[in-house]
């Protein structure tokens, strides 16, 4: 920690301590443990309802189980629910994976098939979802399409964080300081009460600083010497809640986030044989084959020689307001989101810009959604209209290797005196891409819950959206051989370039795309404690572009992918205090939307996207568990099983893949244990997850195969009325897994790595 920074946070959040009318020790210690496994009320309707009452495939956390877990960050969360995974290498990026379903891409114009919504607001661009996450009230993850109720791009599930509002009338709060391993140091607080009869508010914020787990490689030369895979940001929140009628609410929240010079690269080569070209044998799909382990000899050092560095900063601004009438009720909701970004990476594992990556992202979101719900003896309903608009103006380059195809194909075309070749390295061709993405969305959707009976309800629900997205994009390339910049490539839109200086001229440059998402499901209650289900959901995604430095005409724009799921699912209270939650699962995917860095055709990497069928069909297991007055325990089992028709990778396809991040077998667990010592509690918490094996692209490229692995975590608190203290280890067992891996042909596969074992303490103090 900046002392001085965190000394400021600490003085500020006390010194507005006010402390409120306290409960027994006795009394707060046991209403600790009884919101932690509660059972939680969720939004995944748009309703406030029980987990145990809504038909659909849901996990929840609440707040104080994300303490109880030590989640700090909003990537953090995957490790107890079951089929869901992060794809995670970079500070700027949070991909998401549930049952399989993402897209591992990392490319700013794409948008990810996982939503991700924060206090009901859509965000649209996954380069402003990772971040510091505190004085959260619960986080939901909804498997299987949700685009009825929630809209574009929840082809695969929701991830929805809501934020601890300001309803409290009494004054209350928090500090947290945090020390750990690598230097890790973070304080949060949170301050919130009523302010006046009809105000209240609540602010809240985050900063953390790290060193990096990934060092420098020492006695190499020409290497950045800073460590890798570190923090250094923090967040602040603010939340307005004002009673402006007794009918008509209002809540107002403003957020800002901001990331220093954070450290980035960090990737390491896969062993393979190399040839006298020092590249790596590839099969007939283009995949490089590796012999195991990596080139440098150990996971967490890196040869970065480029200094790369995120710098980003967020503002969101959200409106809600809630009016009740005598037979419905009407909200609004209204934000506004800018991301400005500034990034720069280190591509690939050498001391050599054999591949250099950044991008600089100005994005702009807008959004207003109007619904209105009532409900009736035997109906519920609700209806809304939803409007969207995203303008974002990206420069990205790519300096090496992916630009070799490129140089060639202007050099015989005459645009560039000479080629540069492939032996050649350092190579430094050089190419730019500047582009501006506008979007716009306008959806109309309603649903309705009817009981044919009063134990059976039938859900049915529509939403029609349509998508309109323009791109004018214009591309560049440069070296040694041609210092000024040359324009090879263009949208038809982009008026800036004359017409005979470009190579390539992409006519295909606007998406006109409507469809449909639907809901349709049967809820039978079988006694007072069981509920089952089954039900259809069709989700959508429209297309988009592959802006490339060497993308080719016919791949320029990939099309919509369309999701059919069937599910049947049963929700049971076995005993008091024991839940068990199961779902199965069938998906039919068309035109699935594929990610690929080794396109056919060609020698160097060129991510592109393109479509194939697919299919997928596995199960969920939840158990949740107060055995005794002193125990508690969570556990979660998975399957999976998926085939991908045929990637276009290479110079053949890849037939019958996998999924992505999708193990056929996976597990959660925590073990959680009450100790009494006089009106104090000591807790003993051992928790973690355990994935098979699986592949983490999906071309299955042998280079990003991982293995199966386990996860473990331990932590000791000490609990008093007010005053908590742990001592706390992720990664219990220093399991080396790989967090990310791309396979770039005949390059090799480059991979990033976890975590190694991390310990630290804390110290929280609650009023």
């Amino acid at each position: 920690m900046k002392l001085k920074k965190s000394s400021i946070y600490i003085a500020l959040a006390l010194g507005l301590t006010v402390v409120g009318q306290a409960h027994s020790q006795q009394e707060a210690q046991e209403e600790k443990k009884d919101k932690l496994f509660e059972v939680i009320e969720i939004t995944a309707t748009k309703r406030s309802e029980s987990i145990q009452e809504v038909p659909v495939s849901v996990s929840a956390l609440s707040g104080q189980q994300l303490d109880a877990l030590g989640i700090s960050d909003n990537a953090e969360i995957t490790q107890q629910i079951p089929n869901f995974q992060v794809n995670a290498w970079s500070p700027q990026l949070t991909i998401f994976n549930l049952r399989g379903v993402s897209q591992n891409n990392f490319v700013d114009n794409l948008e990810a098939p996982i939503a991700v919504y924060q206090d009901e607001s859509y965000i649209a661009s996954m380069n402003a979802i990772s971040g510091q996450m505190f004085d959260i009230e619960r986080v939901e993850v909804l498997r299987g399409p949700q685009g009825t109720l929630f809209g574009r791009n929840a082809t695969g599930g929701l991830v929805h964080y809501i934020s601890r509002g300001a309803s409290d009338e009494y004054t209350n709060g928090f500090v947290d300081v945090s020390v750990g391993s690598f230097n890790r140091q973070s304080v949060e607080g949170a301050i919130g009460g009523a302010i006046s009869d009809n105000v209240r508010a609540r602010f809240a914020f985050r900063h953390e600083t790290a060193d990096g787990y990934i060092e420098p490689m020492a006695g190499v030369p020409d290497v950045d010497q800073r460590a890798i895979g570190g923090a250094d940001g923090y967040g602040l929140r603010g939340t307005i809640e004002v009673d402006f009628s007794d009918t008509l609410l209002g809540e107002f929240i403003i957020k800002y986030s901001k990331d220093d010079d954070v450290p980035t690269g960090g990737y390491v080569f896969e062993n393979c044989d190399f040839d006298a070209n020092e590249l790596c044998p590839v099969d007939a799909s283009g995949r490089a084959i590796v012999t195991g382990g990596v080139v440098s000899g150990d996971e967490h050092k890196h040869m970065n020689d480029t200094r790369g560095f995120l710098n980003r900063e967020v503002t969101s601004l959200t409106a809600k307001l809630t009016k009740q009438f005598d037979e419905f009720e009407l909200v609004s909701i209204t934000n506004h989101l800018n991301m400005d970004k500034s990034y720069l990476e280190d591509g690939d594992a050498f001391n050599a810009p054999i591949v250099v990556f950044g991008q600089d992202t100005d994005f702009t979101q807008f959004s207003q959604e109007l619904r209105m719900s009532g409900d009736t003896d035997r109906l519920k309903w609700q209806v809304g209209g939803y409007y969207m608009d995203i303008d974002m103006d990206t420069d990205a380059l790519t300096i090496g290797a992916p630009n070799i195809d490129l140089s060639f194909g202007l050099f015989e075309a005459g645009i560039i005196s000479a080629p540069t070749v492939f032996d050649d390295f350092p190579f430094d061709g050089r190419s730019d891409r500047e582009y501006n993405l506008t979007v716009e969305n306008v959806s109309v959707f309603g649903q309705i819950d009817y009981d044919l009976a009063d134990d059976m309800m039938l859900t049915a629900g529509l939403r029609y959206s349509k998508d309109t997205k323009n791109i004018n994009w214009v591309a560049f390339f440069s070296s040694d051989q041609q210092a000024e910049r040359i324009p090879y490539a263009a949208t038809e839109s982009n008026l800036n370039v004359e017409a005979a200086s470009i190579f390539n001229r992409f006519a295909d440059d606007s998406i006109d795309y409507s469809d449909y998402a639907a809901r349709l499901s049967l809820k039978k209650q079988f006694s007072d404690s069981t509920m089952g289900f089954v039900s259809w959901n069709r989700g959508i995604k429209g297309g988009n572009w592959t802006l490339s430095s060497g993308v080719s005409p016919e791949r320029f724009r990939h099309e919509p992918e369309v999701l059919n799921s069937f599910e049947v699912g049963i929700k049971t209270e076995l005993a008091k205090g024991t839940r068990l939650n199961a779902t199965t699962y069938y998906y039919d995917y068309d035109d699935y939307q594929t990610f690929v860095a080794i396109p056919p055709g060609e020698v160097s990497p060129n991510p592109q996207i393109g479509n194939s069928d697919a299919t997928a069909y596995g199960a969920e297991l939840e158990l949740i568990s107060s055995l005794t007055d002193n125990f508690d325990m969570m556990l979660g089992l998975a399957f999976s099983n998926s085939e991908v028709e045929a990637i276009q990778a290479g110079a053949s396809p890849v037939l019958n893949a996998e999924f992505p991040n999708a193990p056929s077998v996976s597990g959660n667990y925590l073990f959680r244990y009450y100790k009494e010592l006089g009106e104090n509690t000591v807790v003993f918490q051992f928790d973690g997850a355990y994935y098979g094996d699986q592949f983490l692209e999906v071309t299955n490229g042998p280079g990003t195969l991982q293995e199966a692995y386990n996860i473990s975590n331990l932590s000791v608190t000490y609990e008093t009325e007010s005053w908590s203290f742990s001592v706390w280890s992720k990664n219990l067992f220093d399991e080396r897994y790989k967090a990310y891996s791309l396979d770039l042909g005949a390059l090799g596969a480059t991979t990033y790595y976890a975590p190694p074992r991390t310990s630290g303490v804390s110290a929280r103090y609650e009023f």
